[in-house]
């Protein structure tokens, strides 16, 4: 339990010049995963590049300043992502899930998605006593062979038929949502325009550590202008 329990923040025009944020997750490298659709870059705390670096600190101090005030010891995953598009309109729409986490969120970074609709949904349970999904065996099958099957389309109906939604955020360009990540969610719809979808994701575990992230540790070189 931590004190943004339940909570939903939503902030436009987070970036200053959110084209220069393009422009540095446009020249990273992205490689895809068995557990999430799409490609990520690695951490950008983990990178050898120090705008990218300086980058992160920048975003990760805004995050404890700005979003989750008072933020003072934690741990934090900054990763670009793109997401695949499916011919089969159905493979578009995101799995419900939660992540492992304690708080999480994005920025969107489509100057001119084709719809709202594009954006981010929370979810509740119908039957909290009951949940089965095949999510990872089916999202894993999709994400290494892009082969949507029959049995794809039955499992994904089968895990969204279980939730009813509470709240839908429309994806605006340079829009952060930031949310407590053990409620369910789901990325609604990858078909933002011609382009792959591309959002700032972030992840958060609260932490006792001896050697939290600290505000200190965060001063930045990053000029957002």
């Amino acid at each position: 339990m931590h004190r943004y329990t339940g909570t939903t923040i939503v902030k436009d025009s987070f970036f200053a010049n959110p084209f220069a944020v393009m422009q540095l997750a446009d020249r990273l490298d992205y490689s895809n995963n068995q557990a999430y659709p799409g490609q990520r870059t690695e951490n950008l705390f983990a990178s050898q590049d120090k705008e990218v670096i300086e980058f992160g600190k920048h975003f990760a101090k805004r995050i404890a300043d700005e979003i989750f005030y008072g933020l003072k010891k934690f741990e934090i995953d900054i990763r670009f992502h793109k997401n695949d598009v499916y011919d089969v309109e159905e493979a578009n729409i995101g799995w419900i899930h939660n992540d492992d986490s304690n708080l999480a969120g994005l920025v969107y970074l489509n100057p001119e998605p084709s719809s709202m609709i594009t954006g981010t949904s929370i979810f509740e349970k119908k039957d909290p006593a009951e949940f089965e999904t095949q999510d990872y065996v089916s999202r894993t099958h999709l994400n290494l062979t892009k082969e949507v099957t029959g049995q794809y389309l039955k499992d994904v109906q089968n895990n969204h038929e279980q939730f009813e939604e509470t709240l839908n955020v429309g994806n605006v360009f340079n829009r952060l949502v930031a949310y407590d990540s053990n409620m369910w969610h789901r990325p609604n719809d990858y078909r933002v325009s011609n382009l792959p979808r591309l959002s700032l994701l972030f992840f958060i575990k609260v932490t006792d550590s001896e050697n939290p992230m600290s505000l200190l540790s965060l001063q930045s070189e990053w000029i957002d202008e």
